[in-house]
């Protein structure tokens, strides 16, 4: 007898392909004195008149917006949500852009409980699918004015966020890029300084310089930036954290915004220790260091990333038995390599070929090392 078609399965959608729907929220910063009044319901359904479209129950959320409310402790914060389905793709960032717009006219109008803080998407095969994404990261730049990366949450559900991008991968995996181990604990030192007594030098920004020529070692200034200079602040700050500071006005700094960077992003961005945020194709994923090592396999002896060249598990645990760079304890270890190999599998760096061979993934250059921030707290970072 015939078996029947399965017709439900992951990612399974009556929809014709060229229909897409994104099912998209924002959440706002939380108040102790937020309240959904009469006032706010009115003002949401204006925002419905002026948004809203059909959604034709395809997605998780309404066609038109809708606010809810959230406990943060002893304080109410507010979230929007809107599905939009789009039947055409040359018309999905116009259709984004449009419900970016309700989210920040909400915030405009007083409607939600604060600035944003986040924001999610859900779609089918969020991860992988390209394609889909870009959409919405045109949409973000042309109504918040900056671009934006994506982390993976469950169920298809993705944080649309910003990142500070501080290197490529591979050059912070060589150490020859603007961040350097040798610099890590000397900003680290200035920050404890700066936050042991935040009254002696409050009024003023602060952030480095990094001077880097390829093929050398980086040097690194630190600065700060204010209305006018403070000498008690530069000697303090000398006898205290053991670096001169040098003081740029505002001018001077909003001339040239990427000379500098900020401490905390340099500390993060210098350090070889805790996870790692990698960012490929706008989408970031955490990599436990402990599985670096495997990436050192695919390397030669001047430590180019061989990309040409499929290796079998038997190679990759010859040259793992040999490698400097993996940890004693585990070069004779076979689970150690098959767990290096399934987590990194999963992130996209490597791929698996026929007959068990591995090779590196053919964009491994532009894999990119950076710092993820939720939208409400990129901005912040800098003091």
């Amino acid at each position: 007898m015939k078996k029947p078609h399965r017709m439900a399965g992951r990612g399974f959608s009556l929809l014709p392909k060229t229909v897409q729907v994104y099912d998209l929220a924002a959440h706002y910063e939380p108040r102790s004195d937020f309240a959904l009044s009469a006032r706010l319901r009115h003002d949401i359904k204006d925002l419905a008149k002026k948004y809203g479209r059909p959604a034709w129950m395809t997605g998780a959320y309404s066609g038109a917006p809708t606010i809810h409310t959230d406990m943060k402790g002893i304080a109410i914060g507010s979230r929007i949500e809107m599905s939009s389905l789009i039947t055409k793709p040359a018309q999905r960032q116009s259709r984004i852009a449009e419900v970016f717009r309700c989210f920040a006219e909400a915030e405009q109008r007083d409607i939600s409980s604060g600035p944003i803080s986040r924001m999610t998407v859900r779609f089918d095969h969020a991860d992988r699918r390209v394609d889909l994404r870009v959409p919405i990261q045109d949409a973000f730049e042309e109504v918040f004015g900056s671009k934006c990366c994506f982390q993976f949450q469950l169920n298809n559900y993705l944080r649309i966020g910003r990142a500070v991008v501080h290197q490529d991968l591979i050059n912070h995996l060589r150490e020859d890029g603007p961040y350097h181990s040798d610099h890590q604990p000397r900003v680290e030192k200035v920050q404890n300084e700066l936050h042991r007594q935040p009254g002696r030098y409050e009024g003023y920004r602060y952030f480095v310089e990094p001077l880097f020529t390829p093929g050398q070692h980086p040097e690194l200034n630190f600065c700060y930036t204010g209305d006018k200079p403070d000498k008690l602040i530069e000697v303090t700050l000398r006898q205290k954290g053991g670096e001169e500071l040098i003081f740029l006005t505002e001018a001077q700094v909003a001339a040239n915004p990427r000379r500098f960077v900020s401490l905390n992003d340099y500390d993060l961005g210098a350090r070889r220790f805790g996870n790692l945020w990698v960012m490929q194709e706008g989408m970031l994923r955490k990599i436990d260091r402990t599985w670096l090592p495997l990436v050192y396999l695919f390397m030669d002896e001047n430590f180019q990333p061989i990309l040409d060249r499929a290796f079998t598990w038997e190679e990759l645990y010859e040259r793992q038995r040999s490698n400097d760079y993996a940890p004693i304890s585990s070069r004779s270890s076979t689970t150690f390599l098959d767990i290096c190999i399934e987590r990194l599998r999963e992130r996209r760096m490597i791929l698996r070929e026929k007959d068990n061979e591995y090779r590196l993934d053919p964009g491994f250059f532009d894999i990119e090392h950076v710092t993820y921030y939720e939208i409400g707290e990129f901005d912040k970072r800098l003091g």
